[in-house]
């Protein structure tokens, strides 16, 4: 008797074992798949085309703003040029900027392969939302370019630069375009909570902004590239900020007059968010380890030796100098200032 109801208690501890087992093995397996399936969302490739997207506007923009130098400083433009070699630093000077406008374009293309979780670093969140500010602070330029670049005391108005029809579509086409693709991107990495609240993007912008700024000083005094990184991160939001001051200041550091000089800011801005960018890759070791922060390096180090090459021949090959320089000369100590900061980005990373 004991034996069969020794036997009846296994049997119905066994078939209990075996209607549960199943639900145990179940919970597991459902907590796996929900990871997997939010590892593969963050982890999410973006479409092929944006890579593609980067690059045209990136073409596009770098032609925009090429345009525009070639056609405010050129020998036929109002305020003829004094001699060819000033209209050719001068041009040489402004298009200097190019370099950071393809690096930053490039870097963004590059991240657009990897993923959307790469593209929400925050490196390239602060790129793309500098891009918009470019973009759109461009497309406004050429807007406005005859007030913009009226000569002062003329009757009636004449401007260095106007543009009209296709030329001006084409011009604020590339620039608009540009800042859509940035925003567009900037929105999509945002995370999934956030991005259905456009409410909350004003203040996660106006945050990081904060956040920059109260983090421009280096982590090290003691690290040169640190030291290097935060000083220029600084010296362009003040050179930003100075070309839409007044004249003769704000021809600081473009060199152009009021040809280009309310338009130079745009990269100003765009080198001051690049070196930050450095900056904290430096800080938190990945400088020389990723392949983006060394575009941005280049982009930056291509511009600075391309402007210095532009300033040395304004001052020592062109017969012009001083005479021809009016403007710029009224404020020597400020372009010897921003000569020697923008000279920073000619410094190795890899130097101590």
């Amino acid at each position: 008797m004991m034996t069969v109801r020794a036997f009846v208690l296994v049997l119905a501890v066994s078939t209990a074992a075996a209607m549960h087992a199943p639900g145990r093995r179940l919970r597991p397996e459902r907590q796996q798949a929900k990871e997997e399936l939010l590892a593969a969302k963050q982890v999410a490739k973006p479409p092929a085309i944006l890579h593609t997207a980067y690059s045209a506007c990136g073409l596009a923009t770098t032609a925009a703003w090429a345009t525009v130098v070639l056609t405010a400083i050129a020998p036929g433009a109002p305020g003829p040029m004094p001699t060819y070699r000033h209209g050719l630093f001068a041009r040489t000077g402004a298009l200097s900027a190019a370099p950071i406008i393809v690096s930053t374009f490039a870097t963004l293309a590059a991240a657009s392969k990897d993923s959307w979780e790469q593209m929400g670093s925050s490196t390239c969140r602060r790129l793309n939302l500098a891009l918009v500010a470019a973009g759109v602070g461009s497309a406004l330029w050429v807007g406005f370019a005859p007030r913009i670049t009226q000569i002062p005391g003329t009757s009636p108005p004449v401007s260095h630069a106007s543009y009209k029809g296709l030329t001006r579509a084409a011009l604020i086409g590339s620039y608009g375009s540009a800042a859509a693709l940035s925003a567009a991107v900037w929105v999509r990495s945002l995370p999934e909570e956030v991005r259905g609240s456009p409410l909350q993007w004003p203040g996660r912008v106006a945050d990081g902004v904060a956040k920059s700024l109260v983090s421009l000083a280096p982590a090290s005094t003691s690290d040169p590239v640190n030291v290097k990184y935060s000083l220029l991160s600084t010296s362009f939001l003040v050179l930003t900020a100075i070309g839409f001051g007044n004249f003769p200041l704000a021809v600081c550091p473009s060199w152009t007059g009021r040809r280009c000089s309310r338009a130079f800011p745009a990269w100003m801005f765009l080198a001051a968010v690049s070196s930050y960018n450095l900056k904290e890759a430096t800080e938190q070791g990945k400088l020389l380890a990723e392949s983006a922060y060394r575009t941005l390096s280049t982009g930056l180090t291509v511009f600075g030796g391309t402007y210095l090459a532009a300033k040395f021949g304004a001052v020592f090959l062109d017969p012009s100098f001083p005479v021809h320089y009016k403007i710029v000369t009224q404020v020597p100590t400020a372009q010897a200032a921003a000569a020697l900061m923008i000279g920073l980005t000619l410094r190795p990373d890899t130097a101590k």
